[in-house]
C-alpha cells in the first residue's frame, strides 16, 4: 500500500479536536456523556476510577481537560486532583468537577475545583464551560 493510500484513511481533523478525559464510575452516565461530548466535537477517553485515570494521565496523548467525578472508588476526585497538582507533567491540565453530592467548598477551592457541576448535569452549561477552558468553539 502506498503512503498516499494509507494517509487517505487518517482523519487529521480528529487530532485537532480537544481531548477530554472523563473520569466517572457510573457506566451509564460515562457512556452517555462520552457519546454526547463526541457529538459536540470533542474526543473523549474514559476511566472508571481515580487510579485508572492517574495512570492514564501519564501516557500520551495528554488530555486538554479532565472531567472529574468526585466520588470515585480506589482514589477519589479530591485525591486524584491533589496528585495531579503535585505532578508537573500534568499539573496544568484544567479540571471540571462533577458530583451528585454536596461538596466541601473549602476543599474544592483549595484544589482549584470551583465551580462544580451537580448531577443531573446541565449539559448546555457544562459544554459551554468545556469550550471556554479548551478554546474549542
Amino acid at each position: 500500500m502506498s503512503l498516499r493510500a494509507s494517509l487517505g484513511r487518517v482523519d487529521f481533523t480528529s487530532a485537532l479536536r480537544p481531548l477530554i478525559l472523563l473520569v466517572e464510575d457510573d457506566f451509564v452516565l460515562r457512556s452517555s456523556l462520552s457519546e454526547f461530548l463526541e457529538g459536540e466535537g470533542f474526543r473523549v477517553d474514559c476511566c472508571a476510577d481515580g487510579r485508572e485515570a492517574y495512570r492514564r494521565l501519564h501516557h500520551p496523548p495528554r488530555p486538554n481537560l479532565i472531567l472529574l467525578d468526585i466520588m470515585l472508588p480506589y482514589l477519589d476526585g479530591y485525591e486524584l486532583r491533589a496528585l495531579q497538582q503535585k505532578t508537573p507533567l500534568i499539573a496544568e491540565i484544567p479540571v471540571i468537577a462533577i458530583s451528585a453530592h454536596d461538596l466541601d467548598a473549602q476543599s474544592l477551592d483549595e484544589l482549584g475545583l470551583s465551580p462544580t457541576f451537580r448531577k443531573p448535569l446541565d449539559v448546555d452549561s457544562l459544554v459551554s464551560r468545556i469550550r471556554d477552558l479548551t478554546g474549542h468553539a
